[in-house]
């Protein structure tokens, strides 16, 4: 549970460094790389936290589903025992 927190500060980190590499490849100046930087991984950092609340609610959502069919396991259901007449036969 502790691993699926870091997505969100991976995935800024991984677009920051894409960029990094592309902007000094096109040569930008250092003030314009900083600033489209800052607001790339500020993007990245919020669409990461929204992708991660969902992909931990659906995680949590299976694990629920998962500790119900368990309870559901450990119950007995009962079957009706069709009534027979005095030669055994169904009525």
């Amino acid at each position: 549970m502790k691993k699926s927190r870091l997505f969100a500060p991976f995935l800024m980190l991984f677009a920051g460094a894409v960029t990094s590499i592309v902007m000094f490849k096109g040569n930008y100046d250092t003030t314009d790389l900083l600033i489209i930087l800052l607001c790339v991984m500020v993007f990245f950092y919020l669409a990461g936290c929204l992708i991660q609340k969902k992909v931990l609610s659906f995680i949590n959502q299976i694990r629920e589903k998962e500790a119900a069919e368990a309870e559901n396991e450990g119950e007995v259901i009962e079957k009706e025992v069709p009534a027979t007449d005095e030669n055994g036969m169904e009525a």
